[in-house]
């Protein structure tokens, strides 16, 4: 099971100094916005013709560059789910948000001194909030007055509890490892919690939330939202997308990988017919192609570029013969209620 370092060291940086890859790698460089070249996303006249532009910015400033064909892996990560049940922000957040800190932070590492001698609280029921939590019990053992509470507005954590026939066995070794500490009050739990309200305390935070049909509180020193993820699309406000409107997929795509019926492992193939959309030659592609959905597998990706690759080369007999085995799981099974794979 590879941490995002080992991928990094291990596979990004060795595939991208290829001969026939590094020459075409830019670095420093941010896509802001895709267009067509002239148009916006009202005109209709010529568009299918007319290449797409990316305007890119770099430390010399903003140019745009012409494309093809562009394919947008942009992936999540920086777009993450609110706190709030309701999809927005808790009220009260801009007041505490320097004790409010994103998904998997570095807590063994770079981020130590923020973690260490405190309570932290942990927000969410997935594999990122698993990791945060073990790292932080991890931290508790080495530093004493460290505390580490765990927060989820469902009655249990069906996604990280996966069940023991997962082929995923590190990622499912997760579950029981949190599982174990819980028990041993390594780690406190709060379930049934939904946030409503964060305060100031202090150097600290008031979280204020409904639980079980009550008002309660919850007092700490630092939250990590680890709610989950879902796609920024502000830079493509100019391209014409069809997306579904529960999950934020392409909407060819979204009833394979509904969160509410498919875990990751009943993902059916799919490749470019899945991932197209209303401007020809655009793709949303890897995790962010899955919109709000939870269940995407590196494997997946694999094949969707594989797909799309080949029907930019004009090999639309290979394009068309998606193959994917993947790894039957635990997680995000249709026994879960509606909507808990996402918290």
């Amino acid at each position: 099971m590879p941490t995002g370092g080992d991928l990094v060291a291990q596979y990004l940086l060795p595939l991208s100094r290829l001969d026939a890859i590094a020459s075409r790698v830019v670095t420093g460089a941010a896509v802001v916005a895709v267009t067509r070249e002239g148009m916006d996303r009202t005109r209709t006249a010529g568009r299918s013709a007319t290449p797409f532009a990316l305007r890119i910015r770099t430390a010399s400033g903003l140019q745009d560059v012409a494309a093809r064909a562009v394919i947008d892996a942009s992936g999540t990560y920086r777009s993450p789910n609110r706190l709030g049940s309701n999809g927005l922000d808790p009220l009260g957040l801009e007041a505490v948000a320097d004790r409010v800190t994103a998904a998997l932070p570095d807590v063994l590492g770079r981020d130590r001194a923020r973690f260490a001698g405190r309570h932290t609280t942990v927000v969410g029921a997935g594999h990122s909030a698993a990791n945060s939590l073990l790292a932080l019990a991890e931290l508790a053992r080495q530093e004493p007055g460290t505390r580490v509470t765990w927060l989820i507005r469902n009655a249990s954590a069906v996604r990280v509890s996966s069940s023991a026939d997962d082929q995923l066995a590190d990622r499912a070794a997760l579950g029981g490892r949190v599982d174990r500490l819980v028990a041993d009050g390594a780690i406190g739990m709060l379930d049934g919690f939904e946030i409503l309200r964060l305060a100031p305390r202090g150097d600290g935070v008031t979280v204020t939330g409904s639980r079980r049909g009550a008002l309660v509180t919850h007092e700490t020193d630092v939250v990590v939202g680890a709610t989950g993820f879902r796609p920024d699309l502000e830079m493509l406000r100019e391209i014409r997308l069809d997306l579904d409107e529960i999950v934020e997929a392409p909407r060819r795509l979204a009833p394979l990988i509904d969160p509410n019926v498919h875990s990751c492992g009943t993902v059916e193939p799919h490749g470019f017919a899945e991932l197209t959309h209303p401007d020809d030659g655009f793709f949303l592609a890897g995790m962010k192609s899955y919109g709000r959905a939870p269940t995407f597998l590196l494997a997946t990706g694999y094949e969707q570029v594989r797909s799309i690759t080949a029907w930019l080369a004009g090999d639309v007999a290979a394009a068309r013969e998606v193959a994917l085995v993947l790894p039957e799981t635990g997680v995000c099974s249709t026994d879960a209620p509606a909507g808990s794979c996402c918290r």
